[in-house]
């Protein structure tokens, strides 16, 4: 259903950063949500913002389509429907331009600094090298999905010998780590003894990941989410409740990959 804009008409010149420049409201499924729009001079993406005071509001760059935010909003239905009543300060950054050089990136709980290199051979090289991700693209190449490449390759080192690590403590063994890009889930772990990791978990810290694995390997043990299946966790993570609702929390921003542009 399209959103209808009214125009509040606030002049620049009262925040020359930041201008409410209208209102509006959209049926996101059986909820009619007011919100506010923002226009920043300093933003290049779209993003979402929650507050207890104000409600929804949706800030923008200077360039953007009534379109784009309709889109955003009914992407995202599930998470503003969400979180809207508790009214707790959130912030949801949406469709960022593909990242550049010297952008952050979030890796393990930190970030990395990216540099961008133009490079005249034929292979396009992504390598870390003195606290940087050294990207050197050949002509016609983006870097997104250069990106992703390395995220996945690392995700398959790391991610192994955690559970390389964590068998060996929980007694248990696995046939192969698969890294994947899953939109609907962190993890699995099939009867033939393959787990399932999403390469996304890279971009969280390194409890999140731990959880995750433990909980997979545990499947080793259980094929269930029985009460035993959740001691036998605690067992080895007694912080799991806790790595739960924190990935609960930022499952929408990690599984869209919004966090840098793929």
């Amino acid at each position: 259903m399209k959103s209808q804009l009214k125009n509040t008409n606030m002049p620049a010149k009262h925040n020359p950063r930041l201008v409410i420049i209208g209102q509006a409201q959209i049926k996101l499924q059986d909820s009619t949500v007011s919100y506010t729009i923002k226009q920043s001079y300093r933003t290049r993406s779209i993003r979402l913002e929650i507050r207890r005071e104000s409600g929804l509001t949706v800030v923008v760059p200077r360039k953007y389509t009534s379109k784009q935010i309709e889109d955003i909003l009914l992407q995202k239905s599930r998470w503003i429907l969400k979180h809207l009543t508790a009214g707790k300060p959130l912030q949801m950054p949406l469709f960022k331009p593909a990242p550049g050089h010297g952008d952050s990136l979030p890796y393990l709980g930190k970030t990395i600094e990216l540099s961008v290199i133009a490079e005249a051979g034929k292979h396009t090289t992504a390598r870390f090298t003195d606290g940087r991700l050294v990207i050197a693209l050949t002509s016609g190449v983006k870097t997104a999905p250069v990106l992703e490449a390395w995220y996945r390759m690392q995700a398959k080192w790391v991610f192994t010998q955690k559970a390389d690590t964590f068998k060996v403590i929980m007694g248990l063994s696995y046939k192969a780590i698969l890294i994947r890009g899953q939109k609907t889930r962190w993890g699995s772990c099939s009867a033939s003894g393959n787990i399932t990791l999403n390469w996304k978990l890279l971009m969280a810290p390194p409890e999140i990941v731990d959880y995750v694995i433990i909980h997979e390997l545990a499947h080793r043990k259980h094929m269930n989410h029985s009460v035993k299946f959740w001691q036998f966790v605690e067992r080895y993570c007694p912080g799991w409740k806790e790595s739960r609702k924190w990935l609960t929390r930022h499952e929408d921003q990690l599984k869209s990959s919004a966090a840098f542009g793929l």
